[in-house]
């Protein structure tokens, strides 16, 4: 059996006592290091505050050069009354976001990239909106390819290869909607050389699924849906003289319907008749509603 040695309860009791300084004075230390690094901490902060102010008020850092790219509806002094910037603006503390959306508030810019060049240079490059039509509205006006309205349409503007739209009304007011639908239509005619050529007006007020074209020669009137508008005008275009050939009096064809084409007639005079003069099975006179 082995022998325990039990130590005597005043030696237990003043070990237990010389403990408790060598407890103290580590707790001691930890608050010092921690107080210590808190005042490094806010001695940092107040430093890095002083930095900022001081760079802040630099004058080699205020923005004293813009240079603009990709601007060609807007000029240069309409982009620098967006920017709001003032003689003491500083490149580093400038909001890039915030001059972003201000230039945004133009119609015509439909994207910008901003760069910093130190010590004091502001680049833009800048995505404008191409106009692919002329909005009848109260006025006439400018339509870019996701409908939004540009510009008053001025007698400088060469108009020849843009395509009129009308039917944006609903309502009182514009027709967002419609607009887009306008500017979608009107973007996929000008990808294509000779539809573009061909079509003169287009009237969306029946929208996606009715929409009409008007010819700029012959006169001639087309419905249409959108999602088969391009590939439909593309397979009538070689046969559209015989069409007229063989019928002159053409008045409108409906190219709504799959793999049928509508035609619809001016009145016959008195005596005269269509029937006999029509043959083939891939036309039908009639059967839709104009």
């Amino acid at each position: 059996m082995e022998h325990v040695t039990v130590a005597p309860t005043s030696d237990r009791y003043l070990r237990g006592r010389r403990r408790g300084p060598k407890i103290s004075r580590r707790l001691g230390r930890m608050m010092i290091r921690r107080t210590m690094l808190l005042v490094v901490f806010v001695g940092l902060v107040l430093v890095g505050i002083w930095v900022a102010n001081l760079v802040s008020r630099t004058p080699e850092l205020a923005v004293n050069q813009v240079w603009v790219e990709g601007n060609e509806r807007l000029s240069d002094g309409e982009i620098l009354e967006f920017l709001e910037l003032g003689g003491t603006t500083n490149i580093l503390t400038l909001d890039l976001e915030s001059v972003r959306q201000r230039l945004l508030r133009s119609a015509w810019v439909r994207d910008v990239e901003l760069k910093r060049v130190l010590p004091g240079t502001l680049t833009l490059e800048i995505v404008e909106r191409t106009p692919v039509a002329i909005a009848v509205l109260d006025e006439l006006y400018l339509l870019a390819e996701d409908g939004t309205v540009l510009d008053q349409l001025s007698p400088q503007y060469d108009v020849s290869s843009l395509v009129l739209v009308q039917g944006l009304r609903e309502g009182g007011g514009l027709s967002y909607e419609r607009a887009s639908l306008a500017g979608r239509l009107a973007e996929a005619l000008t990808a294509d050389g000779r539809l573009a050529l061909l079509v003169s007006e287009i009237d969306v007020s029946e929208g996606t699924g009715s929409i009409t074209l008007h010819l700029r020669k012959p006169a001639v009137t087309f419905l249409v849906e959108e999602r088969t508008m391009v590939a439909r005008l593309k397979e009538l275009l070689p046969l559209l003289n015989s069409v007229l050939d063989r019928f002159p009096d053409l008045s409108v064809v409906d190219l709504r319907f799959r793999d049928r084409i509508y035609l619809r007639l001016i009145e016959p005079t008195l005596g005269e008749t269509y029937a006999k003069r029509y043959t083939s099975t891939d036309f039908a006179i009639g059967g839709a509603s104009f």
